[in-house]
C-alpha cells in the first residue's frame, strides 16, 4: 500500500488537515492529553477454566484450528441454515433443496427471546444467550451429540458480538450507574472461554451504546479494534494486553462515524463539517496512525468498503467518491448522480457496484465498474423498476433486485447484462444468499416482541414459511413453519473443509 504524503499523530498538539483540493481544518488540542475521555479495560481474573476447548466439530465443519474429521463430514458438507421461530432456534440442513424432498433436517432448542443468535463470522460455530446470564457457543464433536461446546458467563447479557477472525466474544448489558464495580462489557478468550477483560460502570458517563461499542479491524488477526464515544472522539486498542494506542484518543474531533477496511488495519474516519469547512473523510493505517489519504466532501455522506477492500465509496451529496485503496497514491474517482439514491451495493470480492436512484415508482437501476484505472466505466441502466434492495450472489455474477414492498424479485446476470427471471407475488421482507450462490432464501421476518404480543398461528400463512430459489430463480423449496419467523441466516464458509468442498461444487 502507498504511503505517499504520510504523517503520523502520536505527539502532536495541534493538527491541520489540507485537502487535495485545498483548504484546511484545525483542531485546537490544548491539554489534550489530560482532557481526553476514554474507556480503560480492567484486567478479569479467571481461577479455573470450567470448560475445555472441542478439538474437532462436526455440526460446525471446522473448530478452531483442527480440521473435521472426514468420518463425520456427512453432515458438516451440507448448506445450513438458521431459523428463529417462535421462541425457539432451528438449525436446518437439506443436501439439495428440492421440491420433489420437501423435507429437512434440523436441531432444535430453546432461545433467550432477548438476544438474537447468530452464527460466528466464518462460520465455525453457533452462538445463543441463555438463562439471562449466559452465552454459549453450540456444536458436535460427532454426529450424534450435539450440544453445547463452551459456555461463558455475564449477568444479565443483553447482546453478544464475535470477532471477524473469531479470537474474542464481546458481551454487553446495559450499564449501571448504582452499581461502579459493576462490568457492563466484557471480552472473552473463544479458544478457552476465559474472560480477558472489561469495563466497569466508573466510565458509564462516556460509554457509547450498542450495537457497534466495538468497532473490529478487517482481516482475521483481531489485532486492533475502535471505539467511537459519546464525545465523539475516536480509540484505538490492540489486543495483545487490551491497551490504548499511543496512550490517548486520536487527536480528531466531531467524528460523525468510523468504518474498518474488511480486510487490514485501516480505517476510514468520517469527520463532521464545521462552519464553512466540508464534511472530510480521513484515512488511517495502524498501528502507527499513517495517514493514507484524506479528502473534503459535502453532504450526508455514508461509507461503503468493498468486501476485499478495494474500494471505500462514500455517498456526497450528488453522488459518490471513490477511494482505490491499493492503488499507488490511493486515486479517487468521482461519479455525479443528480436523482435521490435509494440503494447502493459492491460486487462482492469485485470490481463491479449497483445503485438504485430516481423517484418512486419509476427507478432505475445502474451498474459500473472499477476495473480501468482512473475512470467509473457504466455498463448498463435499467429503466422503470420497482426494486428497492440489491442482493449481489457471493459469486458475484448475479443479483436480485427485489421490490420487497410490492413482492417483486427480479434475478440478473451481471456477466451477461441480461435478465434471467422475473418473480411477483412474493411475501418477504428478506432476501439471503447462501455462501456458494446457489440458493436465495426469501423470507418475512417478524420482531419479536409481535410474536410475545400474539403468539397466535394460522395455517398456511406465507408470514410463517421461508422459500428457497436456485439461482435462476426457480422456485425449489417452500418449509411452512408453525410460528412466526423472527431470523434467517445462512451459515458462512471458512476453513480447510469448507474451501474443500467449495472446489467441488
Amino acid at each position: 500500500m502507498a504511503n505517499q504524503g504520510v504523517d503520523t499523530w502520536k505527539t502532536r498538539t495541534r493538527r491541520t488537515v489540507t485537502s487535495k483540493a485545498g483548504s484546511s481544518r484545525s483542531h485546537e488540542e490544548s491539554n489534550i492529553q489530560t482532557e481526553r475521555s476514554y474507556l480503560q479495560f480492567i484486567k478479569i481474573e479467571n481461577k479455573n477454566t470450567l470448560f475445555d476447548p472441542p478439538c474437532s466439530s462436526s455440526v460446525t465443519r471446522k473448530c478452531f484450528d483442527k480440521p473435521l474429521d472426514s468420518k463425520c463430514f456427512n453432515v458438516g458438507a451440507w448448506d445450513e441454515l438458521f431459523v428463529r421461530v417462535g421462541r425457539n432456534d432451528k438449525l436446518i440442513w437439506n443436501d439439495n433443496w428440492s421440491v420433489a424432498d420437501g423435507t429437512a433436517s434440523f436441531f432444535m432448542f430453546p432461545a433467550d427471546k432477548r438476544v438474537p443468535s447468530r452464527w460466528s463470522p466464518q462460520g465455525t460455530f453457533f452462538v445463543t444467550a441463555a438463562d439471562h446470564n449466559m452465552v454459549i457457543i453450540w456444536g458436535s464433536r460427532y454426529c450424534t451429540d450435539f450440544g453445547q461446546l463452551l459456555r461463558f458467563c455475564h449477568h444479565q447479557v443483553e447482546e453478544f458480538d464475535i470477532s471477524p477472525g473469531e479470537k474474542y466474544l464481546v458481551t454487553y448489558s446495559k450499564p449501571k450507574p448504582s452499581d461502579p464495580n459493576g462490568l457492563w462489557l466484557k471480552i472473552f478468550d473463544v479458544r478457552t472461554g476465559t474472560a480477558i477483560v472489561g469495563l466497569n460502570n466508573v466510565d458509564v458517563a462516556d460509554s457509547p451504546q450498542w450495537p457497534l461499542i466495538i468497532r473490529w479491524a478487517g482481516g482475521k488477526d483481531d489485532e486492533f479494534f475502535a471505539i467511537l464515544s459519546k464525545n465523539k472522539t475516536v480509540s484505538v486498542y490492540e489486543t495483545k494486553k487490551f491497551n490504548l494506542l499511543g496512550n490517548a484518543p486520536l487527536l480528531l474531533d466531531d467524528v460523525i462515524d468510523i468504518s474498518w477496511s474488511p480486510t487490514q488495519a485501516v480505517l476510514a474516519i468520517l469527520l463532521k463539517a464545521s462552519g464553512k469547512q466540508p464534511v472530510e473523510v480521513v484515512l488511517l493505517q495502524f498501528p502507527n496512525n499513517v495517514k493514507l489519504a484524506e479528502k473534503d466532501l459535502t453532504g450526508d455522506c455514508k461509507m461503503h468498503w468493498q468486501s476485499n477492500g478495494d474500494y471505500l465509496a462514500v455517498n456526497t451529496c450528488g453522488g459518490f467518491e471513490f477511494f482505490r485503496i491499493k492503488e499507488e497514491g490511493i486515486p479517487t474517482d468521482s461519479l455525479k448522480v443528480d436523482k435521490k439514491i435509494l440503494a447502493f451495493a459492491w460486487e462482492p470480492s469485485g470490481h463491479r457496484f449497483a445503485v438504485i436512484y430516481g423517484d418512486e415508482p419509476n427507478l432505475s437501476v445502474s451498474f459500473y465498474s472499477m476495473k480501468t484505472p482512473g475512470k467509473v466505466t457504466e455498463l448498463t441502466t435499467l429503466s422503470n423498476r420497482q426494486a428497492d434492495a440489491l442482493f449481489w450472489s457471493p459469486k458475484g455474477n448475479h443479483i436480485v433486485l427485489a421490490g420487497l414492498k410490492e413482492g417483486n424479485l427480479e434475478f440478473f446476470d451481471v456477466d451477461q447484462l441480461a435478465q434471467i427471471s422475473p418473480v411477483a407475488n412474493v411475501v418477504a421482507n428478506q432476501v439471503a444468499w447462501n455462501q456458494s450462490g446457489k440458493y436465495v432464501a426469501t423470507v418475512f421476518t417478524s420482531p419479536q416482541e409481535k410474536f410475545d404480543s400474539d403468539c397466535h398461528s394460522e395455517p398456511d400463512d406465507p408470514r410463517e414459511s421461508f422459500t428457497i430459489w436456485s439461482s435462476d430463480g426457480k422456485r425449489l423449496f417452500v418449509h411452512q413453519c408453525q410460528f412466526l419467523i423472527i431470523q434467517l441466516d445462512w451459515r458462512t464458509h471458512g476453513g480447510i473443509v469448507d474451501d474443500d468442498m467449495l472446489k467441488k461444487q
